[in-house]
């Protein structure tokens, strides 16, 4: 395992390494890198912890390109053939008032010092090239069980730091690892910590769960320690049939769909505002059940009615429609060829405008979109009405025949 670590370490922050070294200073593979490296992947990013304090730092990474993300607690960013290595100081945390950040933090030359403040024990190990694996906590055996364990007493962790708790069914969900009873336990009982978390921190910890490879264990934590009206307010997800979940693509937006089948758009878009969502992630979730709401589209005109009115969604609700076990293949077929073909028209896609319309035969404007609709519905049961002249003529003869447009 050693020798796998040693040569899996990129060149570059092994430069940053052995400039501490030269130092007679040491850095430390830390975190989430040293956990993916014991685990057999390529970790997305490289974090130390170093025994050299910040000014120390600033000193011995003077070759390099620095940039000072949080100097004031011990973090510097060293730009190592271009690339970001992150570097902090061993540190201690000071109390936590507001159950995310420490008021104060001390620097510390003690590495066991910085792992004991760690939340987990898979993320609690350090390694050197010269001291070798540093595993105060047991981690390598919880990533050999697959257990997400936290470090020390779970409820000192998560009161201090109450993100820890999402942090942990994320874990889970991407590392498909189980939660130890303890921990799961800790993390119920210091749940309303939740509540004092931004939610751009929740939403974030939640998209990343949803899209993880074994979501589904990370949703079953979580309503397990009883986290879910913290999490998601008065909103009720539906949980049966879950496991279908997973068969879904890794989108945060239409997985959180499927959970929320059971709800209105309106009530989505609620928890979507809540959890300070984007508007393009909020309008793929709404517009996604407002889809599912439709019947199945079972001849052209409907599959031109369905593709149009939901432009943006149908592939999406369609997707949901086969994991809950409805047949979709044939409207598929027709979607996907109405789609193709642009028979699917949109009202903007209609060969006359409202001004036009408006000029022609006297519509007035307040009903102006009434009439394009029913000119574009006529179009979606004959696409090759789409002719400015069919139209005009059309919509003469609507105007005529029906009260309220003149």
């Amino acid at each position: 395992m050693e020798l796998s670590i040693a040569a899996s370490v990129p060149a570059n922050v092994r430069a940053v390494m052995q400039a501490l070294e030269r130092a007679e200073h040491r850095g430390y593979l830390v975190g989430g890198c040293l956990r993916d490296l014991l685990l057999g992947k390529v970790p997305h990013d490289f974090d130390l912890t170093t025994d050299a304090t910040p000014a120390e730092m600033v000193e011995i990474f003077s070759d390099f390109r620095v940039i000072p993300t949080g100097l004031k607690h011990g973090t510097l960013t060293v730009l190592s053939d271009g690339q970001p290595v992150e570097v902090t100081t061993h540190r201690v945390d000071g109390e936590y008032r507001d159950s995310r950040r420490p008021e104060s933090v001390c620097f510390t030359r003690r590495l066991a010092d910085d792992l004991s403040r760690r939340d987990f024990t898979v993320n609690a190990m350090a390694w050197s090239e010269a001291t070798g694996l540093v595993d105060l906590f047991g981690g390598q055996e919880d990533l050999r069980r697959g257990v997400i364990r936290a470090v020390g007493d779970p409820v000192a962790r998560f009161t201090e730091d109450a993100l820890r708790i999402l942090r942990a069914f994320r874990f889970a969900a991407q590392l498909d690892f189980e939660i130890e009873e303890s921990t799961l336990l800790g993390a119920r009982d210091t749940r309303e910590g939740l509540t004092r978390i931004s939610a751009e921190r929740v939403f974030s910890e939640i998209t990343r769960l949803l899209t993880s490879t074994a979501a589904v264990r990370g949703i079953n934590a979580l309503f397990a320690a009883q986290c879910e009206k913290q999490v998601f307010s008065d909103t009720v997800l539906c949980l049966e049939g879950i496991e279908a979940l997973q068969a879904l693509p890794a989108n945060a937006a239409l997985r959180l769909a499927f959970l929320l089948r059971e709800q209105s758009a309106d009530a989505a878009e609620k928890l979507c505002r809540r959890l300070r969502a984007s508007n393009a992630f909020t309008d793929e979730v709404t517009g996604v059940l407002r889809a599912l709401g439709e019947g199945l589209p079972d001849d052209l005109y409907a599959a031109r009615r369905f593709v149009s009115t939901f432009w943006q969604s149908w592939q999406g609700a369609l997707t949901l429609r086969r994991a809950m076990g409805d047949d979709i293949e044939q409207t598929q077929l027709l979607c996907k060829r109405v789609a193709k073909n642009g028979t699917a028209i949109a009202i903007r896609a209609l060969a006359v405008s409202g001004k036009e319309l408006q000029d022609a035969t006297g519509v007035r404007p307040d009903q102006t979109g009434v009439l394009l609709s029913r000119l574009q519905d006529l179009c979606w049961q004959e696409p090759s009405r789409n002719k400015k002249s069919v139209l005009m003529e059309l919509a003469s003869e609507i105007c005529q025949r029906e009260k309220g447009f003149l």
